[in-house]
């Protein structure tokens, strides 16, 4: 992937980039679904999976960044209860089926059509009454380098089929990117 080299060198020079703190909608997630197998794509520098660890999960955590996934490593030891995968997420591969599947600003790093590969993917992955939790731009960013960024309900539509359940869909207008999330939940 194009990015790869960006995000190592992210986290070669900041470790601690995008902080400690879980994104809102996989706090929010936690209402829906309190424990079980989660899968973590894009798992960058662990902020969301380090908070699901904390709360119970067994995590898989995906990342094509080694300097990423080392980061983590550091962080969690020897955990039982994760695994730490080096991968382009296009590329991974799962028999396993989760009852939380999370992916937080990775999307709009795809081209559509890995977009919708991916999509399709996190729900063959999700376990009946699972839940997808996805944050992704809606805006282009400052480099205007994003392959993918999601039109108004976009990613709404791709939820809405009769064996999903949207639990929460927003459009935030935030300080630099307008940003679309989603809890869905496999029926």
């Amino acid at each position: 992937m194009q990015f790869k080299n960006r995000f190592d060198q992210k986290y070669r020079s900041s470790p601690n980039i995008f902080g400690n703190e879980p994104m809102p909608i996989v706090k929010k997630a936690l209402k829906y679904v309190s424990t079980g197998k989660a899968l973590d794509l894009g798992v960058g520098n662990g902020r969301n999976t380090l908070f699901l660890l904390q709360k119970s999960f067994q995590v898989t955590g995906v990342d094509m960044s080694q300097e990423g996934i080392d980061i983590i490593r550091k962080q969690t030891k020897d955990n039982p209860h994760l695994n730490l995968v080096v991968s382009d997420v296009t590329k991974f591969k799962s028999d396993e089926k989760y009852d939380l599947i999370v992916a937080i600003g990775l999307l709009h790093f795809l081209n559509t059509n890995q977009v919708h590969e991916l999509i399709s993917n996190m729900k063959s992955w999700t376990k009946k009454g699972g839940f997808n939790v996805i944050g992704a731009r809606m805006t282009q960013n400052f480099r205007n380098d994003l392959p993918h960024v999601f039109q108004p309900n976009e990613l709404k539509k791709l939820y809405s089929q009769t064996s999903w359940s949207i639990k929460e869909y927003k459009e935030n207008l935030g300080r630099n990117a307008k940003i679309a999330s989603i809890i869905a939940q496999k029926l």
